[in-house]
């Protein structure tokens, strides 16, 4: 049985999740004048770079992004994770959040921004799973 190859698929999937990330982030701070805490910035610089390399992936059909979007995302999930807990429990985490803004501030009580954030390195990097998969499947 020959099945349609899943790459392609999970190549633009993984960059609308990019892309929605990088324009929500926008929205909140531009928009919504959210002010981001440093975390946020950091995630930001995880996040961000993957909408451009995710896109000339998809358009040029090319497997071998996979290991570099993923260490981007693992690496911004573990941001993510971080600022989740700083702002669950403040007074355990004494990070080098500085004023104007604070980590500890949830500016969407509901559905946290770093747990958005999660969310979305999370959905890349099992992406980029997949995609490894079936780059070693094509050989």
């Amino acid at each position: 049985m020959n099945r349609a190859p899943l790459a392609p698929v999970v190549l633009a999937f993984a960059w609308v999740v990019a892309l929605v990330a990088t324009l929500g982030s926008l929205y909140y701070s531009e928009v919504r004048l959210f002010l981001p805490c440093e975390l946020c910035w950091y995630q930001r610089i995880f996040m961000y770079p993957q909408a451009v390399l995710l896109g000339l992936a998809l358009w040029r059909q090319d497997l071998t992004i996979w290991p570099y979007a993923l260490t981007l995302s693992l690496i911004g999930g573990s941001i993510s994770t971080l600022h989740l807990m700083e702002q669950r429990f403040p007074d355990l985490f004494t990070l080098a959040c500085k004023p104007p803004v604070p980590c500890s501030v949830e500016y969407i009580p509901q559905f946290p921004i770093p747990l958005q954030a999660l969310i979305a390195f999370l959905l890349i990097a099992l992406s980029m799973g997949l995609l490894a998969r079936e780059a070693r499947q094509r050989g």
